[in-house]
């Protein structure tokens, strides 16, 4: 996965004036498995403007794919997918300025832009690049972003419950492994990768088929399996709320 274009156009065009880049996620900590983004956070002094927003989409879409795009977007499929988050220094926690992500793609081809808005999961993002990251542009994180309180963080992680429980179909395996590690964060403050989380909470033989999926050592098939995603999905979320 070469990012050295990215890189160059932040130095070059200096979108929202960008304090710093950093690479974390299971780039960071050396775990990638087949279907792992490249997980970016930028930091800026401001907001984006819109004409920053399209230049910065226009390089993503060309540097950026999946291989789940194979019949949407053929040319996409042999690339790493990037998940590029941008948030503006000082601001709310919970405030995301910009956002790129393959599951994306379709709108952004299409012309529509990420604009800024209020999203729990930027608080787990900036958490995580907290507890494991490496610095391609800019000073230490913690320098341009405060670390993020441990109610902070057990607040935003269930407060992306219901929107991982409304996208459960077609979306199964990140459903339930993101779910597990919401359980493993409220119950021990920390943050750990998907296979950990769904190893450390059990869920019998579905976690494991979602845990092999994403390892990359088993068809990532969930046909007639409804149901039982729907069932385990609540009984995780339930857990995490200590229902």
């Amino acid at each position: 996965m070469r990012i050295e274009p990215l890189l160059s156009h932040l130095d070059r065009e200096d979108p929202g004036g960008v304090l710093g880049l950093y690479l974390f996620g299971s780039g960071a900590a050396g775990g990638l498995t087949p279907d792992s983004d490249v997980d970016l956070l930028l930091v800026t002094r401001r907001s984006l403007g819109e004409d920053e927003r399209a230049a910065l989409v226009s390089l993503l879409l060309r540097l950026s794919g999946w291989r789940g795009h194979a019949g949407r977007f053929p040319g996409a499929a042999d690339r790493r997918p990037i998940e590029l988050t941008g948030i503006v220094a000082g601001g709310e926690p919970s405030r995301r300025d910009f956002q790129y992500g393959e599951w994306l793609r379709e709108e952004f081809v299409k012309g529509l832009l990420p604009g800024p808005a209020e999203d729990p999961d930027v608080v787990i993002l900036a958490a995580t690049a907290h507890a494991a990251h490496r610095v391609l542009r800019g000073p230490a994180l913690a320098e341009v972003v405060d670390p993020v309180s441990p109610d902070l963080l057990r607040d935003a992680a269930l407060g992306v419950i219901p929107g991982l429980l409304s996208e459960i179909e077609g979306d199964e395996r990140n459903v339930l492994l993101t779910l597990a590690r919401i359980v493993v964060t409220v119950e021990t403050g920390r943050i750990v990768s998907k296979d950990t989380a769904a190893a450390m909470v059990g869920g019998g033989v579905l976690l494991e088929h979602a845990r092999a999926g994403y390892l990359g050592t088993a068809s990532d098939d969930w046909t007639g399996l409804s149901a039982e995603v729907a069932s385990l999905a609540s009984a995780l979320a339930d857990r995490a709320r200590g229902v």
